[in-house]
């Protein structure tokens, strides 16, 4: 395993390991992320698929839990020793890593669409590297991450190609701009380019799945659209636990990450 590697353990769930720690997003799963022993654990939203109490009951409670702001109720019971809501703009540390909360674009609420708790995205940085996770994507405008784009050189970003319905459902509404729908692949891969980001790995399908097809359609149609798009290269499908790791940096940041330099 290389010092510097991103995992897809299941749905949304990824760790991002840099610089000796281990930082957990979005816990899905109390089998798979059982015994990961993460640094730090980030979540992206309050929907029960991202901020899933039975699975962070059975994580390590001295691991520092970062939610969205208005999130903290949820997790105030379960005895992380460190608890704290961030909301995007918030930079924190997490050991040798700097991680900065970034905006991204879905409904909030946690059973329900509403105003609160808000939604936000993670860049993880450190030893040259920078990660970015969404958390989920709705249909809607997409300057947010042009922005992200401009401040990081990312290595990777993990991006959603679904939900829990099957691909053709999130296509067929792919103009509709509503909150509640999740992007599907083909505008997934438009936001990678977006975010100029080295490589794209696909979450958030395959694992929980309402049987409408089969639920490798998502990644197949992600596959076939970058090829089509001559973007293959830019895109690393990776199955359930399976690791990628990061190439060696060329360039260190003074703070062990690494922002995009002014063009």
């Amino acid at each position: 395993m290389s010092d510097a590697a991103v995992t897809w353990v299941g749905h949304a769930t990824a760790l991002v390991e840099l610089a000796g720690e281990r930082v957990l997003i979005d816990p899905l799963g109390r089998r798979r992320c059982r015994g990961l022993a993460p640094t730090a654990i980030l979540i992206t939203h309050a929907h029960v698929d991202h901020l899933n109490r039975w699975t962070l009951a059975v994580l390590d409670r001295g691991a520092a839990l970062y939610v969205p702001k208005g999130a903290g109720r949820y997790v105030a019971d379960l005895g992380f020793r460190t608890v704290r809501e961030v909301e995007p703009g918030d930079a924190f540390a997490v050991g040798h890593l700097d991680v900065v909360a970034v905006p991204t674009r879905h409904d909030p609420g946690r059973w329900r669409k509403g105003d609160a708790p808000i939604c936000t995205g993670y860049v993880v940085t450190g030893a040259g590297h920078a990660v970015h996770h969404s958390g989920d994507v709705d249909m809607s405008d997409f300057d947010v991450f042009d922005a992200i784009g401009e401040q990081f050189d990312l290595d990777a970003t993990l991006l959603p190609i679904g939900g829990i319905l099957p691909v053709w459902y999130y296509r067929a509404r792919r103009g509709a701009k509503d909150r509640g729908v999740h992007i599907d692949p083909d505008t997934a891969l438009d936001l990678a380019r977006r975010l100029r980001a080295k490589t794209f790995v696909p979450v958030h399908y395959g694992t929980v799945q309402i049987p409408f097809g089969p639920a490798r359609t998502a990644p197949r149609r992600l596959a076939r659209v970058a090829r089509e798009r001559n973007e293959s290269e830019r895109v690393r499908i990776l199955g359930h636990g399976e690791s990628m790791a990061l190439a060696r940096p060329r360039l260190l940041g003074a703070a062990g990450g690494r922002a995009r330099a002014a063009e």
